[in-house]
C-alpha cells in the first residue's frame, strides 16, 4: 500500500465581524464544490458543526465543512485554505496534513 498525505482544511459559516451565521452549510458546500470542479480539484466535503474561541475571547458554535484533499501539494493546499477563509471573512482556518496509505481500487 502506497503512502499519500491527505490534507483537511476547515471553514466556518461564521462571519469573523459579526459572529454570526451569513452563509449556511449547504450554500457553503456548494460554492465550495463548484469552486472544486471549476479548478478541477479531487475532494471530500463533510458537512461538521463544532465550537470556536475567537480571539476577543468570544466562544461560538457554527455550523461548518471539512474539505479533504488527497495527493495535493501542501503549498496549493495552503492556498486554497487562505483564499477560502478569506472568501469567508474568517478569523482563521484550519489544515490538517495526515500520512494515510492509499490504495486505488
Amino acid at each position: 500500500m502506497k503512502t499519500s498525505e491527505e490534507y483537511q482544511i476547515f471553514i466556518g459559516c461564521h462571519d469573523a465581524q459579526i459572529n454570526n451565521e451569513l452563509v449556511k452549510d449547504y450554500e457553503l458546500s456548494d460554492i465550495i464544490s463548484n469552486f472544486f470542479m471549476r479548478n478541477e480539484v479531487d475532494f471530500s466535503l463533510l458537512k461538521m458543526a463544532g465550537g470556536y474561541l475567537y480571539k476577543d475571547g468570544t466562544f461560538v458554535f457554527e455550523n461548518g465543512v471539512i474539505i479533504s484533499i488527497v495527493g495535493a501539494k501542501e503549498k496549493e493546499v495552503v492556498k486554497l485554505g487562505k483564499i477560502l477563509s478569506k472568501y469567508m471573512n474568517q478569523e482563521s482556518s484550519l489544515i490538517i496534513k495526515n500520512i494515510v496509505g492509499a490504495r486505488i481500487l
